[in-house]
């Protein structure tokens, strides 16, 4: 039950607060922009229109660097996070309810951000490059290779607060770009902020080599920064080191 609260309780919390526009508003925008750079120059560079999701993937850890601790700065506008987290049942459940609601949030950003492409791309380019399920396909590719980013980026906006987080998103955003030579060819799997770039050129047949070790990567470290992340909250004692 403390999960459930936590989570419901966030969309009393992010009212009239710029997470709303930044999941639900800047899809439209990016993607608005991105069709129309493309309808009259950008195809002269960008070689295949779905190349705007591989751009994408790589400039998302900016944005959750971003939007991560915006969420965690609404409780410690709204209550002391010590007392908070001395009167709860259980922190586990509230640490989860939190990130849930991140993922949700994150789940609704990519729908739409593909509801725009699809209708921009279909109906105002007029041109067809992706099926029905290949949208699902991406929609999973998103959720499943970011997991990391908020296990990573949860407890960091906690600690430390805004500027670590969102240093530590254009950092992984500098690390998926770099990554895309010779050298990422080899280490991608052990480079989470690589991960999605990757699975995005493999599903869009950009890149023929194989993934299966990036998967397992994926499941191992994703699963331990979990285990890691929740550990650490269970034992915080609300202390923030000032920015």
């Amino acid at each position: 039950m403390t999960m459930i609260r936590e989570f419901c309780s966030n969309f009393t919390k992010i009212k009239r607060t710029p997470i709303i526009l930044l999941h639900l508003l800047l899809p439209i925008v990016v993607t608005t922009l991105f069709l129309i750079y493309y309808a009259f120059a950008g195809y002269h560079i960008i070689s295949d229109v779905r190349l705007f999701f591989v751009i994408l993937q790589i400039g998302y850890p900016i944005f959750v660097g971003i939007v991560v601790p915006i969420l965690i700065q609404l409780d410690r506008n709204i209550n002391n996070i010590q007392n908070a987290l001395g009167l709860v049942e259980s922190r586990r459940s509230v640490y989860l309810g939190k990130l849930f609601f991140l993922l949700f949030l994150s789940s609704i950003s990519i729908i739409i951000y593909e509801l725009c492409f699809y209708i921009g791309v279909n109906l105002f380019l007029d041109i067809s490059v992706m099926h029905f399920d290949s949208y699902l396909d991406l929609f999973y590719i998103f959720l499943f290779s970011n997991l990391f980013l908020y296990f990573l980026h949860l407890p960091i906006a906690f600690r430390f607060g805004s500027s670590i987080s969102v240093l530590l998103g254009i950092s992984g955003t500098i690390l998926a770009g770099f990554f895309e030579n010779a050298i990422g060819d080899e280490i991608w799997p052990i480079i989470p902020w690589e991960w999605g770039v990757r699975f995005l050129k493999n599903a869009f047949d950009f890149s023929s080599a194989p993934i299966f070790w990036g998967i397992i990567s994926l499941i191992m470290i994703t699963s331990m920064i979990l285990v890691l992340s929740i550990l650490w909250f269970s034992r915080w004692e609300g202390k923030v080191i000032q920015e």
